[in-house]
């Protein structure tokens, strides 16, 4: 062996030199070693130094005699003798279920990442298996009364009767009174006879109460809002035709489609719905979330633009169910919807707008909503916001609670601190005006009266004061002629 590298150095030195050796030259070329000079010895090449990127990137070189090591740190690797550049290592594919059965693995630089999907978590840096969220544990997660069940990165609520979660597993149960949607004779009003009892059935069968008799299968929200509004239609045709209803009965139609539209908007499928008809226009969102939707909200249609905000629209966060509706109704039938039994003789100068939410405590709002009406009629007449008040039983437009913001020939901008049937009115102003005459009259009336009452009594007074100075000088006479 040693003789077969002595051969080797000869044959290498001859062909460095053409066969004859240079005096005092030497070249040493034995496993990485090189060296040249008159001391005849052999020194180690640092491959190190000479390729600097001999182990890649993430590698650290270290010389090693005749040879070297690539140093890998963690999360890479190289391969054979560990000559070669350190790459990353791929845990996703290394190690299958790093992140455990419901995990996703995202590969990253020396490292991974497992993404949880909704109902499941990890902890730490994000590197522990995801485990199922058990959603049971968190106080009054299926609302009064609801029985949660826990499940694979879910719950189910289940309610008790008379209460309901509209069909949404994940909603809290709430209170649904199927009365409201009964039906008397004389006291519901044409066409809504039938759409009622419908509503009941549908009220029924969501708060797990036992129905007599066969059951049809029940319709979607989408298809109780169509028939509402359709029946609204007929409605508003049957109020033009015949002349105006009494107060009476616009306060029943008012009150009839606020319950129907508490019932039917919790089972819209979508998150914005809108119909529009001949006489009437609906828009409605909804929102399903875990948390209480936050920030402005804004529903238009032809006539009338709606500006709140989902914290007005949820009201208190300890009552939020898991859902919101805010809902805008316009009327285009404006007139049919004009009170004759009353005294007012105000005209509607825009349409009458129903605005309902899914917040119940709505008579003294903490926020107020802005409600922007297009006039029927340019007219430079000043209106009066108003709202339709049903407090006395008979219903009458009322401007309490409401106030203009901005109005001009062709809009008003009112804001309202309530929430009812709202519209604009000319000739309120006139009325105040009146009223404020009449008092100024009644006083006038009763500074005259009294001015009259003390001029009477000063009068006789004065007479009597008079009397009663002749009465003395006529005594005082008397005596002296009775001295004579």
């Amino acid at each position: 062996m040693g003789a077969i590298i002595f051969l080797l150095i000869l044959a290498l030195l001859k062909d460095y030199g053409h066969g004859a050796p240079q005096k005092g030259t030497t070249v040493c070329v034995f496993l990485g070693l090189l060296t040249t000079g008159a001391t005849q010895q052999c020194l180690d090449i640092d491959d190190c130094v000479k390729s600097p990127d001999i182990c890649g990137k993430w590698g650290t070189c270290r010389n090693q005699g005749c040879s070297y090591l690539c140093h890998c740190p963690n999360g890479f690797r190289n391969s054979g003798d560990r000559q070669t550049p350190c790459v990353e290592k791929d845990k996703c594919v290394e190690i299958p279920n790093i992140c455990g059965k419901w995990g996703t693995c995202l590969n990253q630089e020396g490292s991974y990442l497992c993404q949880c999907p909704n109902g499941f978590r990890n902890t730490g840096d994000g590197q522990t298996l995801c485990v199922d969220i058990d959603e049971c544990n968190t106080d009054g997660v299926c609302g009064k009364g609801g029985i949660c069940q826990n499940l694979n990165g879910s719950y189910w609520c289940q309610c008790p009767a008379g209460f309901t979660n509209f069909g949404k597993n994940q909603t809290k149960c709430v209170e649904l009174n199927c009365d409201q949607y009964k039906t008397q004779p004389g006291q519901t009003l044409p066409g809504f006879d039938s759409f009622l009892s419908l509503l009941r059935n549908n009220c029924l069968v969501l708060n797990n109460s036992t129905l007599s008799g066969p059951t049809r299968p029940l319709p979607t929200g989408d298809g109780l809002l169509t028939l509402l509004v359709n029946t609204t239609d007929v409605l508003q045709l049957d109020l033009q035709s015949n002349g105006h209803r009494s107060s009476s009965e616009v306060t029943k139609l008012l009150r009839t489609i606020e319950i129907s539209i508490r019932l039917i908007a919790p089972l819209l499928t979508e998150n914005v719905t809108r119909i529009e008809t001949n006489h009437t226009e609906v828009e409605i969102m909804v929102r399903r979330e875990k948390t209480p939707p936050k920030g402005p909200v804004s529903l238009t249609n032809e006539n009338t633009q709606l500006d709140t905000t989902w914290e007005t629209v949820v009201g208190d966060d300890q009552n939020y169910p898991g859902f919101a509706f805010v809902v805008l109704l316009s009327y285009k039938n404006l007139d049919s919807l004009k009170d004759n039994t009353s005294h007012q003789s105000q005209q509607l100068m825009s349409s009458a707008a129903t605005v309902s939410v899914s917040n119940s405590n709505t008579t003294n709002l903490p926020q107020p909503v802005n409600l922007t009406f297009n006039h029927l009629q340019s007219s430079d007449v000043d209106p009066t916001c108003v709202y339709w008040s049903d407090e006395n039983g008979l219903g009458v437009w009322s401007g309490r609670g409401c106030t203009s913001v901005m109005s001009n020939s062709n809009q008003t901008v009112c804001s309202c601190n309530h929430l009812s049937t709202f519209a604009m009115l000319k000739g309120i102003h006139q009325r105040k005006g009146s009223g404020q005459l009449s008092l100024v009259m009644w006083v006038g009336v009763f500074v005259a009266l009294t001015c009259v009452v003390l001029s009477l009594i000063t009068t006789l007074w004065c007479r009597h004061a008079s009397r009663k100075r002749r009465g003395g000088h006529r005594r005082q006479q008397d005596v002296q002629l009775h001295r004579k």
